[in-house]
């Protein structure tokens, strides 16, 4: 009886789409949350965090259990969302930097298929000529308030006089620290992660980091209901997601860090409930052009969801991919990663660990300050890791060392490298570790504001080193 219900809701959709695509297509929503973790919802579990509009907005929602970025940072995830193509392929997997040169983008998409795209809130994308918004409605600065703030004046101007269809994205910048100084959560009651210190000053800044997360959820609420106060919700697909995780999550290429919430809404077109398929943020692009009429090109890495959504499948892709790279940040660091996992289990693969470093210094490889610095600074990471994510969702138990799952170590290595390949990456097992040209934060320059520190005879080292991080991997 379930399946026939799916096929039937299935069918309606047909029938709404391809009714849209003569009279009025379906506008698109995509809200984005800023560093949150996919543990800090209640909808997934999460009982002490205030969550109670996404919670709401997830009994009205097909929720995904298994939704995935391609890479746990700001910039890199954004722009899988806007390309439809994991970082190394778009080009932006070293934060702060732009994508590659003739690569297209959601605007360049929906835009010849009637609708405006608009940008609303944070960017972190470029360059914007690649980027060709109809419109972009930069975020606010509000005394008081340690983020800037959604341009709501702006968005409801927008929704007054919208003809057309459109498709808005709209991120917030929330609950991305700074946080609130004061919170209205005790330390008592807020939940920690096992793989966190428990101790009670992360409690307190985990209550802080609540404070933050409720202005999120504010922000949210108002964009659901000025699509409600406009008539526009009946006929609007809205798809809310985060970029990525926070705790143990951010900069890694743990589930913690790329495991995504993803709840979609689509009144008369979706059916409400929950689905295990694998999928990707690299699958809204297709699926939007699916939305707004089109179809979605060969060569992108994600694939339409429109048949899980219409309950055809409940399988999305067989794995998801993770890039780790800590070049270009504030806390940067030689410790690229790559990871894969099929749902059940995943493997992470670490090209600076402590184990290669022994290998090389054994066969007289002499390993540069900041190749050496960083190996042992991540020694408590093995070069190979392995996680059973149904009995072991927190990644506490490495599993890669036993015989009973060897046989699922080498197949998802073998996959994972074979990924690599296909996307142009340019790390091998025992090749080569370059430095890259960044946009910000270079390896051999010390910033005291953000307490990153270099002997001075290591300062400028690098200069003569440093190699495009795109040209190397075309």
């Amino acid at each position: 009886m379930k399946r026939w219900i799916q096929i039937l809701c299935g069918v309606l959709l047909v029938v709404h789409v391809s009714s849209g695509t003569e009279l009025q297509k379906p506008n698109i929503v995509l809200f984005i949350a800023d560093d949150q973790s996919v543990f800090d919802y209640g909808a997934y579990g999460n009982g002490s965090v205030p969550t109670g509009v996404t919670d709401r907005f997830a009994a009205e929602s097909l929720l995904f259990e298994r939704a995935y970025t391609g890479q746990a940072i700001c910039a890199p995830s954004r722009s899988i969302m806007y390309t439809g193509l994991y970082p190394v392929r778009n080009g932006c997997f070293i934060n702060h930097t732009a994508i590659r040169p003739g690569v297209r983008t959601l605007p360049g998409y929906l835009k010849p298929l009637g609708y405006e795209v608009v940008l609303a809130g944070k960017s972190h994308v470029k360059p914007m000529s690649q980027f060709d918004w109809s419109d972009w409605f930069p975020p606010k600065k509000v005394e008081g308030r340690p983020r800037p703030a959604l341009p709501f004046e702006r968005m409801e101007s927008f929704f007054e006089t919208a003809e057309g269809p459109f498709c808005m994205v709209v991120a917030s910048e929330y609950p991305h620290g700074p946080f609130f100084e004061k919170s209205r959560f005790s330390p008592e009651e807020v939940a920690l992660e096992p793989f966190r210190n428990q101790s009670e000053e992360e409690r307190k800044y985990t209550a802080r980091y609540y404070a933050n997360i409720e202005a999120g959820e504010s922000e949210f609420e108002r964009v659901l209901r000025l699509l409600e106060a406009h008539e526009l919700a009946g006929n609007t697909v809205v798809v809310y997601v985060a970029d990525h995780g926070m705790f143990r999550g951010k900069f890694t290429v743990y589930d913690s860090g790329l495991r995504v919430p993803m709840m979609v809404r689509w009144p008369g077109g979706i059916r409400p409930g929950r689905s295990d398929a694998l999928v990707s943020l690299t699958d809204l692009v297709p699926t939007f052009i699916e939305v707004a009429g089109g179809r979605a090109p060969e060569g992108l890495d994600g694939k339409s969801l429109l048949p899980v959504w219409r309950g055809e499948s409940e399988t999305g892709h067989a794995y998801v991919f993770g890039v780790g790279e800590s070049q270009g940040i504030q806390d940067r660091s030689l410790f690229p990663q790559r990871s894969v996992s099929d749902g059940r289990y995943r493997y992470i693969f670490s090209f600076n660990s402590a184990e290669r470093l022994r290998r090389d210094e054994a066969e007289g490889v002499r390993a540069d300050y900041f190749r050496r610095r960083d190996a042992l600074r991540f020694s408590d990471r093995a070069e190979e890791e392995l996680y059973d994510l149904a009995a072991d969702p927190f990644e506490l138990k490495n599993r890669a060392g036993e015989a009973a799952v060897a046989d699922v170590k080498r197949r998802l290595r073998q996959v994972l490298f074979e990924w690599m390949e296909s996307q142009g990456d340019y790390l091998r097992p025992e090749g080569a570790l370059p430095y890259f040209h960044t946009h910000m934060h270079p390896m051999d320059e010390a910033n005291a504001r953000y307490n990153y520190r270099v002997p001075a005879p290591m300062a400028g080292s690098l200069r003569d080193q440093y190699v495009d991080p795109q040209t190397l991997t075309e």
